[in-house]
């Protein structure tokens, strides 16, 4: 049925040309040489082209496939790498919380040792001012002493002259029993 319509058309064509009604010009040959492409075309190199069209299609989908791929693996190594990231970040924190209750232990260590150190040098020091004390208290009531001693004892003399009181004479004896 389709040789049928082909000739029924060329025969049309034929018709047209003899009675004039189609006039050959260069617009008319151009339509009818490119009329005669496409069914040529569509006739014999129909089957050609579609396969050609088909292979093109398969290859791009392949390549779309192979892109998809490679932009599926892309995103699970970036998932992955963000994953290591969270947990490299877990892990600084942890260290960072650990340095600092190191560095926190180390300042309480040191506070202790340099209060203690203080304290130990303050007590010296003490010490030393109290030993001080003690021994200008002691040179002090030493001297006192003698100056007492040597008063008394001229009260003593003198007043035995007088008759001496007994307050006088135990505190001599006392004195005595002291140097």
């Amino acid at each position: 049925m389709f040789r049928n319509i082909n000739v029924l058309l060329g025969l049309f064509i034929i018709v047209l040309c003899s009675k004039e009604i189609l006039v050959f010009n260069e617009e008319i040959l151009v339509l009818f040489a490119f009329g005669v492409f496409i069914y040529l075309t569509y006739n014999f190199a129909g089957q050609m082209i579609s396969e050609e069209l088909d292979n093109r299609s398969s290859k791009i989908q392949e390549e779309f496939y192979t892109y998809k791929n490679i932009q599926e693996k892309t995103l699970i190594h970036l998932i992955s790498y963000h994953n290591k990231q969270k947990h490299l970040s877990e892990e600084i924190k942890n260290i960072f919380n650990l340095t600092k209750k190191d560095i926190d232990l180390v300042v309480l260590n040191y506070t202790q040792t340099f209060t203690k150190l203080i304290t130990v040098n303050i007590e010296e020091k003490l010490r030393k001012v109290v030993g001080n004390e003690s021994k200008s208290n002691s040179v002090l009531q030493h001297k006192i002493n003698e100056e007492l001693y040597s008063y008394l004892t001229i009260s003593y003399t003198m007043n035995k002259k007088k008759k001496g009181s007994s307050l006088l004479i135990n505190s001599i004896n006392t004195l005595s029993k002291i140097k």
